[in-house]
């Protein structure tokens, strides 16, 4: 099948080709790839459910006493993040490949902090040592 160039933004959730990136003059975009009609029906896919797990994410912010640490909706957010970027990889141009690569964003998603003070079994009680052990200094 025949590829085209198409040009995504992740963070404004579009992907355009190049007669409307012509078109549109000042658009801006992070990403070039070479995608099939096929492919580019599974981009438009993958970024259609990032955007949704967005807002699920954002929603969940606003509850000051729930957690992030192993939250369903951060999980998915970060699942549907790596799929989307593992796609503009795969499809991505050198150049595109090259950026992907050097953020180190597949490498960032996959591998949490969950190993840092407050992620244990008794999550509050292990920071608050960490903290008191860390602000008590020598004598």
């Amino acid at each position: 099948m025949l590829k085209k160039s198409y040009y995504v933004s992740v963070g404004s959730g579009t992907i355009e080709d190049a007669q409307t990136l012509a078109d549109l003059g000042n658009y801006s975009y992070e990403y070039a790839v070479e995608a099939t009609d096929q492919e580019l029906r599974e981009l438009r896919r993958l970024m259609s459910s990032y955007e949704v797990e967005t807002e699920k994410t954002f929603a969940r912010a606003g509850v000051p006493y729930k957690s992030a640490d192993h939250d369903e909706a951060t999980d998915e957010y970060n699942s549907q993040v790596r799929e989307l970027y593992a796609m503009i990889y795969r499809l991505g141009t050198p150049e595109t490949r090259g950026h992907i690569e050097k953020m180190r964003i597949m490498e960032k998603l996959s591998n949490s902090d969950y190993r840092q003070p407050g992620y244990g079994k008794h999550n509050a009680e292990e920071a608050i040592e960490v903290n008191e052990r860390e602000q008590v200094g020598p004598k």
